[in-house]
């Protein structure tokens, strides 16, 4: 955090210093905030987390929801006064740019957009907290394996990187095959009713042919909470859900047949 970036190195310089692929580079190498902030005796380090709507965290995304991207710095030394960092998701297909980020108010961090069309989150000015919790809506159905790079310091606030610490880390995310729909084929669309569940929810099952089904049910992080295996015979079936020990969220009910599946969104209060 150069006295002429202390409010965001995408903002005043226009440039992105997180270790991703296609952010600067110096010697050959890609730049992070290590490469002026890491001189001491303040010592830092970095930590990316992406946080699920009850805040516990996931290693696979929903496309379309939405999600805390999580920045922690955890630094001492002396004269240790503030925080930065900066993030970026890329698809880790061509390592093109996701965004997604969603800037909020009050907050410690905003969105910046640098020549090129590379969009970063970013600490806005000095900040007394070493946490970021970033607004992310996960990319559409199909995107893949993601992965959000960050680079963070601890700083003394002297106006220069002299006695500062950084650290940059990484995460990344692959697509959750839950929230997938494929209706090909013999498998009907799901019915759940009452949807908000509640202790005696059951779903329906129209125009099924006999045969033996995988019924299983994934929160919004994608952690299978229940599942079965069963005989169905032809035309409409009703299976109870046990639902009433479940929490409090978002679920995707999944039907699977021979390589196919179906599934309906759920919600429990």
């Amino acid at each position: 955090m150069l006295l002429g970036n202390k409010n965001g190195r995408a903002s005043q310089s226009q440039r992105g210093n997180t270790g991703a692929p296609g952010d600067e580079m110096q010697g050959g190498q890609v730049m992070t905030c290590m490469n002026c902030h890491n001189t001491g005796p303040i010592l830092a380090s970095v930590a990316v987390s992406v946080l699920d709507s009850s805040s516990n965290p996931v290693t696979q995304y929903i496309p379309g929801y939405k999600y805390t991207a999580r920045v922690t710095i955890t630094a001492s030394g002396p004269n240790l006064m503030g925080y930065g960092f900066q993030m970026i998701g890329l698809r880790d297909s061509n390592n093109s740019d996701l965004d997604g980020f969603t800037d909020v108010n009050p907050n410690n961090y905003k969105i910046a957009t640098i020549p090129g069309g590379r969009t970063y989150a970013e600490h806005d000015n000095m900040s007394t907290s070493n946490t970021f919790n970033v607004r992310w809506t996960a990319p559409v159905t199909g995107t893949g394996s993601v992965t959000l790079y960050a680079a963070g310091n601890g700083v003394n606030g002297n106006g220069g990187t002299g006695g500062d610490g950084a650290g940059f880390s990484s995460i990344k995310l692959t697509e959750s095959t839950s929230a997938t729909e494929d209706l090909a084929g013999s498998l009907p669309k799901l019915a759940v009713f009452p949807n908000p569940l509640q202790s005696t929810s059951v779903l329906n099952l129209e125009n099924l042919e006999a045969a033996k089904y995988n019924i299983s049910a994934y929160d919004i992080s994608g952690k299978a909470v229940w599942s079965i295996r069963q005989n169905l015979p032809e035309g409409s079936n009703v299976l109870a859900l046990p639902t009433a020990e479940w929490p409090s969220g978002i679920y995707f009910l999944r039907l699977e047949k021979g390589g196919k599946s179906a599934s309906v969104k759920v919600l429990k209060l």
